[in-house]
Order: C-alpha cells, then structure tokens, then sequence
C-alpha cells in the first residue's frame, strides 16, 4: 500500500486475513436459489412478470458466475465475494421491495415512485460514503469495537423490525397497509446490504495501491 495514510490502510485491509471456502459459496448459490423461487411467485404481480423473471435469472446467474470458485478464497479476493454477495441481496430485496409497494399504488404513479426510490437510495449511499469517510478521518475507526458495534445494530434493528411486525399483526391493519409494511421492511434489509456493497470499493482499492 502506498500513498494513502495509516487510518484508510488499517480500514481498507480490515477483513483481508479471513478465508472463504468453496461450500460456503456453493451453500449461499442454493440458498439465493431458494428466494429466487419464491420471487417467481411474487414476479406475477409486477407490472411485467415475463421481464420480472428474465431479471431475476440474470442476477442469479451473475452471482453465480462472479462469486464462483474452485479454491479457497483469499485476501483482497475476498472483498469481492463479499461485495457480490452483498450486492445481489441488495438487488433482489429491493426488488421485492418495489413490486410490493407497487402493487399498492396506481400506475400512474409508477414513474414518480420509483424516481423517489432511486433518489433515496443515492442519498443513502452518500450518507454511508460520508459516514465512512468521516470515521477514518477521525480515526475513531476501529475494526474489533466496529464490529461489535455493527453486530448490535444488527440486532437491535431486527428486534425493532419483529416488534413492530408483531404490533402490525396483532393489530387491525388494512391489507394494503400490511403490504407495504412488508415492502418497508425489504426496502430496510436491502439498504442494510448495501454497507457490503462497499467491500467492492476496497477490493479495487487495495488492487490499486498495493504494492
């Protein structure tokens, strides 16, 4: 590594030592595999189900090529499969996310939802960019309390997911009301996978700057 300061090298290689092996790819290949058989069924009520399942075959099959392996997985290799991995949940909960939400909502306003959804998703992504950037400059970032701290957020954010589903259904909650709670809480799951997405940012940092 060169040229960068020993904050943003401490974060960038955070990670670098774990090891990935073939099954637990092949494991995670069955399991999207699963979900996407599920959302085949949920493809019927998009606006478009023949393209809504040709879709989500592309992403299937993209996952699987660009995550596959023979060997073990190894330093900055890593990154990527995480990043992969990370992006297509991203992907197919959002997805999920819209169709339901669509499905609420007439189709005249299709277009501008869905202009909303992309700018939201950008503001987000700029928060986390910001966010991250503001951690390493104050070098408050650190790799072993991060994740504690990651890992209880995580917990928390599902806890207060499972109360307020709990509260929603013990409730007299309208159809279209639960629909797009359920779609919220795709919508929530996905951003959460997009903080993964950013390991594809480090692979290609540490592909750049190593020496």
């Amino acid at each position: 590594m060169k040229k960068i300061s020993e904050q943003t090298k401490n974060f960038l290689l955070y990670g670098i030592e774990d090891v990935i092996k073939p099954k637990e790819i092949y494991k995670l290949d069955g399991a999207i595999l699963f979900i996407l058989f599920l959302f085949f069924f949920l493809s019927e009520a998009a606006p478009s189900p023949a393209f809504s399942k040709i879709f989500l075959v592309i992403v299937y099959l993209g996952f699987v090529i660009l995550s596959f392996s023979r060997t073990e997985v190894t330093g900055k290799k890593v990154f990527w499969i995480y990043g992969i991995q990370s992006l297509t949940f991203s992907i197919l909960l959002c997805w999920a996310g819209t169709i339901l939400m669509l499905t609420t909502l007439k189709e005249e306003y299709y277009k501008k939802y869905l202009a909303i959804l992309a700018i939201i998703y950008v503001l987000l992504i700029a928060a986390y960019i910001f966010l991250i950037i503001t951690l390493i400059k104050r070098d408050i970032y650190n790799p072993p309390s991060s994740k504690k701290l990651a890992g209880g957020w995580c917990i928390t954010s599902f806890v207060l997911l499972g109360m307020g589903a709990a509260k929603a259904l013990s409730s007299k909650v309208e159809y279209t009301a639960m629909i797009r709670i359920a779609s919220l809480c795709f919508y929530f799951c996905s951003l959460l996978c997009i903080l993964g997405v950013f390991n594809l940012v480090k692979y290609f940092a540490v592909k750049k700057w190593e020496v």
